[in-house]
């Protein structure tokens, strides 16, 4: 069983990870990835405090990804997911307002979210999440961002009876809502 999470980037992809490693998941990441919040941070805004839990650009483009990291949590951006071979996986799919995604992101990358393109982001989350419904090998779950912020221990619970095999108070424990920075209630919509 390879442990996999995804969704587009800011949608809590790295929170997750943190609190699933927390929860007693072992996850394979390269450190040299947080260089990020250092790059892109500064005394007002850091993107994500607590880590970025990625491979490096190199290790998703090998051959034979993701199957050297077999009973391991990673993660892995939507846009790799496409190239998981078959196997057996349990997936978290995190998802997000897209307004609040693409304010994070330009508060990540200093105004630039050209990069970011709102208007198809739904479809986009849900053509992966079909895609990967349609797989025999992957036991998809679905999670708003916000909602797990509001109620972690429902979700780690959901995923612990799903057969992910954490402990739901300890994953819950690092949640801290105070880094849910860009909340749709709070922004000015349409900058």
């Amino acid at each position: 069983m390879i442990y996999i999470v995804t969704g587009y980037m800011r949608s809590g992809t790295s929170m997750m990870m943190q609190a699933l490693i927390a929860g007693g998941l072992d996850a394979a990441y390269d450190a040299r990835r947080e260089h990020m919040n250092a790059t892109y941070g500064d005394d007002y805004y850091q993107p994500n405090t607590g880590g970025f839990y990625e491979l490096s650009t190199l290790d998703y483009k090998k051959d034979n990804f993701p199957l050297d990291y077999e009973g391991k949590l990673i993660k892995c951006l939507r846009g790799a997911l496409w190239k998981i071979k078959p196997h057996e996986y349990k997936i978290v799919f995190m998802l997000r307002n897209p307004e609040e995604i693409r304010q994070s992101y330009e508060a990540f990358f200093t105004n630039r979210a050209d990069g970011f393109i709102l208007d198809q982001y739904q479809d986009r989350m849900q053509k992966s999440i079909d895609d990967m419904r349609d797989r025999e090998d992957v036991d998809l779950t679905v999670f708003q961002y916000r909602e797990v912020v509001e109620d972690p221990v429902s979700h780690f619970e959901q995923l612990k009876t799903a057969g992910w095999p954490i402990d739901p108070i300890k994953a819950a424990e690092v949640v801290d809502p105070s880094l849910c920075r860009f909340r749709i209630e709070n922004l000015v919509v349409g900058l």
